[in-house]
């Protein structure tokens, strides 16, 4: 049978084009399904009538496509066991497939044998260009939501099959695969399946829901819910921001809702809401209470829930962003202080900077902690200038501001044609982008589980698999690695592989926090000349600023004196020059007689150090305002509120 010319047929010509090549079925389908059969033959050449040979990967390949989509698997299976446990008494298989119409995983009645003869199995393809028409390969073309209906099916041989499909998209908006529930021998009309058709897509928008949390876990949120009637699970808006108030993650409802409008990623929360991140962050008082709000596009009314992650990485920059900071590949000596500069006049800096000399160009891997603004990088530079590994490369990643979903193409890179979407080039990873230098691999404790797997082999094997390559790339290169967290207290949680904790941290070096040094006067004037040479403090500001707990470290004295300088006559910095709130943040805190702003107790039994007695002291002299507070330390609002959840600080008017 000849296909028909048709490229783009009308509906006359598609109901013409049926009536030609399916005269002998008893339906009559239109739009998304007419559409399908209409490609089947004329696009990909297939018959009909024709045997249904089954395209089943092998085992090895099963594996293949498995392992790169580990993270995608051990996220969806929740909701494909919880539809499973659903519909499978009713005697239906649930698939889980991939972008590419390959099932991935599936759950199957007790009667198996039928189904696995059917081809609802794992390994099994099908897309479109395999079998025609079918639940799984159109909705990945039409990207909706379907039934496809016993005759609705391409293949005369799946006719006995009704199956039921959601396709499911990634936290920046790209097709993940589908998941399907498919019947045998099914009698009744296909409107008997809608409420299978409801279950279906309701688990599609929980696992999307659940991938989009795991993403953006270190990331403000924001969830969106309509008010105006009774919202489902299906209308709730999740985006994440970076610190900068910008888009940078959503789910598939916030992709419908905002389609008509410019690009969702990347636009500013005001240019949806009403209200600026900071005020959102302030009326919410960090996520402790919701928010009734009005969009700006269509005026609904709809309820605003923020979350602020507990634990996430007390950064000034954003973490949900894409672009790792200082990710670029540098083959020249970085313009940085070198170790002796940065260890100062610090007894138990410089003993660090003398242990580290005697283990450079061993080896052996490094691991630096410390808190947040502390100069981590700084450190792993200069350890990269002073090693014979100098002219080389210094290649860094972010664990915590690259999204979890994209960390693995990289870290390992990609060859040409290894996935949907991929660089028709392939992209080398920063491991390969490294070799011959160092790979400073930032906030470690972030990194994915099963990526911690892959790198402890690689570091084991030296050689390195890109994705979709077949041959592996052998590997020179000297990890530095940082974090601000406790690995051993991770370890002890299961979050962070022990040993990969003993293959990265040959060598640990501590870096003090700034109001632990020793050699604060001299670091000050050595940063003041720095910044402005010629620039002077007089002996109070001096004072002052020797007080000050320094909860943002050197971060937050770079501010500080940069704030100086600008508002310094003649270079001369005096109490004037410094911000008002520093010099009432260094003053001896009273005792509190009243659990106002400690959740849970005393100021004694809940804020043990001088971070948590400054952060409540300049609180109290903002009146509870979080941004004014946020720029007296030089830190982010999102940082400000992690810095509270650690002490057990809470607003006045939200303590219960």
């Amino acid at each position: 049978m000849n296909p028909s010319p048709l490229a783009q047929p009308g509906s006359q010509d598609l109901n013409r084009f049926i009536l030609d090549h399916f005269a002998e079925r008893s339906v009559r389908p239109e739009g998304v399904i007419a559409q399908s059969w209409h490609r089947s033959i004329v696009q990909h050449g297939l018959n009909p009538r024709g045997r249904n040979e089954k395209v089943i990967l092998t085992a090895a390949e099963i594996r293949r496509h498995q392992e790169l989509n580990q993270e995608y698997l051990a996220i969806a299976g929740q909701g494909v066991t919880g539809l499973s446990k659903r519909v499978a008494q009713a005697g239906f298989a649930v698939l889980l497939s991939d972008e590419n119409g390959i099932t991935l995983d599936s759950r199957l009645p007790a009667q198996r044998d039928p189904y696995t003869q059917s081809g609802l199995i794992v390994g099994a393809r099908w897309d479109e260009s395999v079998v025609g028409t079918n639940g799984i390969g159109t909705s990945l073309v039409s990207q909706h939501a379907l039934t496809i209906h016993r005759e609705e099916h391409f293949l005369a041989a799946n006719a006995r099959m009704s199956c039921s499909v959601s396709p499911i998209f990634d936290p920046l908006g790209k097709l993940k695969g589908c998941l399907n529930a498919s019947c045998l021998d099914m009698d009744g009309p296909k409107e008997a399946q809608h409420l299978t058709l409801q279950l279906v897509v309701m688990y599609a928008r929980m696992i999307e829901n659940a991938y989009f949390r795991h993403s953006y876990r270190d990331c403000l949120t924001l969830a969106l819910k309509p008010r105006d009637e009774i919202s489902d699970l299906a209308s709730e808006q999740l985006l994440a921001l970076d610190e900068g108030g910008n888009v940078v993650g959503a789910n598939h409802a916030a992709f419908v809702a905002h389609q008509k409008g410019r690009q969702l990623i990347g636009r500013a929360i005001d240019s949806l809401l009403p209200l600026r991140v900071d005020e959102l962050l302030d009326l919410s008082k960090g996520g402790a209470r919701s928010l009734m709000l009005r969009t700006l596009d269509e005026e609904a009314l709809i309820e605003v829930a923020l979350r602020i992650p507990a634990g996430a990485p007390a950064a000034t920059r954003p973490v949900g962003s894409y672009v790792a900071p200082n990710g670029e590949l540098n083959r020249s000596k970085p313009a940085s202080p070198d170790l002796e500069q940065l260890s100062g006049r610090d007894a138990g800096l410089q003993a660090s900077v003398q242990r580290l000399r005697k283990l450079l160009d061993k080896g052996l891997p490094i691991l630096l902690e410390g808190e947040t603004g502390t100069g981590k990088e700084a450190f792993a530079r200069a350890i990269h200038a002073a090693s014979r590994r100098a002219r080389g490369p210094f290649v860094a990643l972010n664990c915590a501001a690259i999204p979890e979903t994209l960390i693995e193409s990289e870290l390992f890179g990609y060859r040409s044609g290894s996935f949907t979407g991929a660089n028709r080039k392939g992209m080398k990873g920063k491991l390969e982008l490294a070799n011959g230098g160092t790979l400073f691999l930032d906030e470690i404790g972030d990194m994915p589980a099963h990526l911690q797997t892959r790198l402890l082999r690689v570091l084991a094997e030296r050689e390195i698999f890109a994705l979709g390559a077949e041959e592996p790339v052998p590997l020179d290169v000297q990890v530095i690695s940082a974090t601000h967290q406790d690995l051993q207290a991770m370890i002890q949680t299961k979050s962070f592989r022990e040993d990969l904790y003993y293959r990265l941290g040959a060598a640990v070096v501590r870096l003090p926090a700034l109001r632990e040094r020793s050699d604060k006067a001299w670091l000050i004037r050595t940063l003041l000349e720095a910044e402005q040479q010629g620039a002077y403090l007089q002996p109070q500001a001096l004072e002052a600023l020797l007080a000050c707990p320094w909860p943002g470290n050197i971060r937050q004295l770079l501010n500080t004196l940069r704030y100086a300088v600008a508002l310094a006559e003649n270079g001369c910095i005096g109490m004037d020059c410094l911000p008002a709130e520093l010099t009432r943040a260094t003053r001896t805190l009273p005792l509190l007689q009243t659990p106002e702003g400690v959740a849970g107790g005393s100021l004694q039994e809940r804020i043990g150090d001088v971070e948590g007695q400054a952060l409540l002291e300049a609180l109290r002299q903002h009146k509870w305002n979080v941004t004014a507070a946020s720029e007296q330390f030089g830190i982010s609002r999102s940082t400000l509120y992690r810095k509270m959840k650690k002490h057990g600080i809470v607003p006045p008017n939200a303590l219960g």
